[in-house]
Formats: C-alpha cells, structure tokens, sequence
C-alpha cells in the first residue's frame, strides 16, 4: 500500500526513508546513525510495548501468555558497516549506511495465528507506526528454513527527526523449528 509507506525495490529510493541524524538530515556514517539510534531504542520500545497490551486486551485470556517480546542489542557497527557496503553502496541517493533498517530491532513470537493476525492489523492502524518495507518470509521461507513477518517502520522520536526500526513478527512452532536447526549460522553463511 503506497499510502502507508510501503514501496517496491528499485534503483532510485527515495530520499525520506533514508536514516535520519538527530538534526533531521540524511545521515552520513554510522556515528550519526547510532546516536540518532540510541534516541530512538526507547521510543521503539515503549510503541511495541504498547502494541502487545492491545493484543493481550482483544484476545481471550487463554491466549494471552504465550506472546512476548525480545528486543535486540543495537546492531554492532561493524556489522552494520560491512552490510551497508555489501548491500546498499549502490543505492541512489547515496549512502549505504544510511539505508540501513535493522539498528533497532526486536521481535514478537506468538503462539497462536490470531496474535499475528491481529498485531498485523494494529500495525496497520497505529499512527505513531508509518511502514516502510514489509517481507512475508512465511509466505517464501528463506532456503535456510527461517519464516516470520519483518517489517522496517518508520517512527517519529518527537525530537526533530524519524528512525527506522526494524521489527519481526514470529510463530513460536516456526522459532522453535528454527533454533532446533540453527537456521541463523546457515543464514550467517
């Protein structure tokens, strides 16, 4: 849907869905991206937070506790360094770290398909929520076998600027699946 953010891959992104610097422009090098991502970790959280109370209320009480969340460290910036290079250096407009979605990051795992479903729609809704990017892995598993909803959204952090965050939505049956195979090491390869 154009109209809640969500674009096609191209050669040309456009330009307000680069990562922002705390003053509001495009950021440069990774020292810009983590303090503006630092601000933004919080903000992030107390959204998803929230996000897991309005599931919890819509759903009867036998299926509220086996939803939560895990919030990731921010990504290091070594790694975040070498995939911008890998993978975006050839973006227009230009930088490659300054297309990079998953410095906050985090997941819900739920145990039941109307939790997805639902998280799914509340995402949709929220208006602090504007989507960028959205990938069914679910619907087209990776070869390694790893399945979940990842979706980048964009936040304002009322501060002067908006962050990207990365965010999964995962099937307990499906994470188990994957921890039991070590999909990550085969997906790290």
């Amino acid at each position: 849907e154009q109209s809640k953010g969500i674009h096609l891959a191209s050669n040309e992104y456009k330009p307000e869905f680069q990562q922002q610097t705390v003053d509001g422009n495009a950021v440069t090098n990774a020292d810009e991206l983590y303090a503006a991502a630092e601000i933004a970790a919080p903000i992030y959280q107390e959204i998803i937070d929230d996000l897991v109370k309005q599931i919890k209320e819509f759903l009867p009480e036998q299926l509220q506790d086996d939803i939560y969340v895990e919030y990731a460290p921010l990504k290091g910036k070594e790694r975040a360094t070498e995939k911008a290079k890998d993978d975006y250096n050839t973006r227009v407009p230009p930088t490659g770290i300054s297309w990079l979605y998953d410095i906050v990051r985090g997941s819900i795992c739920c145990g039941h398909s109307e939790q997805i479903t639902k998280c799914l729609e509340l995402i949709q809704n929220d208006p602090r929520i504007f989507i960028v990017k959205a990938k069914n892995r679910s619907r087209n598993p990776t070869l390694t076998g790893y399945r979940d909803m990842n979706i980048a959204f964009q936040i304002d952090t009322g501060q002067g600027f908006r962050h990207i965050c990365g965010f999964q939505i995962h099937h307990s049956s499906s994470s188990a699946f994957s921890l039991t195979f070590d999909s990550h090491k085969h997906y790290e390869y």
